[in-house]
């Protein structure tokens, strides 16, 4: 679990994201509800909500992997780390931030020819601009970025204050 606190602008962001989570998912089940009660009681069923209920889904994802990286709550098989002396373990977990990061800042990269492609594409039921829904990725994955930056740079330049 990630034990160092982040700063603040980093706090805001993940915050924000948090918040998002929270909204979104109560907008996903809402019309989910509504599109089962008219479907099955109404039998008149709503166009538009499976697609909403998708695309919220979407930015659930890309926003709660970020905000599981910064908790350090994601999978792994950690039996072998746990076996490295410290110095190593620390070392492998700025590598794998690094890492990480790197990947990270790759599909930011990536994400705006996507985007721009579909700057005009409008989805098929709701009619709104794809590129809101393909923003999930950059935004998401600039989250990743700046929390295993944060991460390197805690362990390059460690605070005095701090007990790790």
């Amino acid at each position: 679990m990630d034990t160092h606190r982040h700063s603040i602008v980093l706090t805001a962001l993940l915050a924000a994201a948090k918040a998002s989570v929270v909204v979104i998912s109560v907008v996903m089940i809402i019309v989910t509800l509504a599109q089962v009660i008219f479907r099955y009681v109404i039998a008149a069923p709503l166009p538009w909500s499976e697609e909403l209920a998708r695309y919220c889904f979407v930015w659930i994802v890309f926003l709660g992997g970020a905000i599981g990286l910064s908790r350090g709550i994601h999978l792994g098989v950690d039996l072998f780390v746990n076996m490295l002396p410290e110095p190593a373990r620390r070392g492998l977990d700025v590598l794998t931030s690094v890492l990480i990061a790197a990947f990270a800042a790759t599909v930011i990269y990536a994400s705006y020819p996507v985007l721009n492609m579909n700057m005009w594409q409008r989805s098929p039921a709701l009619g709104i601009q794809m590129s809101w829904i393909y923003a999930a990725i950059p935004i998401s994955m600039a989250l990743i970025f700046l929390i295993c930056s944060e991460r390197v740079f805690a362990h390059v330049f460690p605070r005095r204050d701090r007990k790790d």
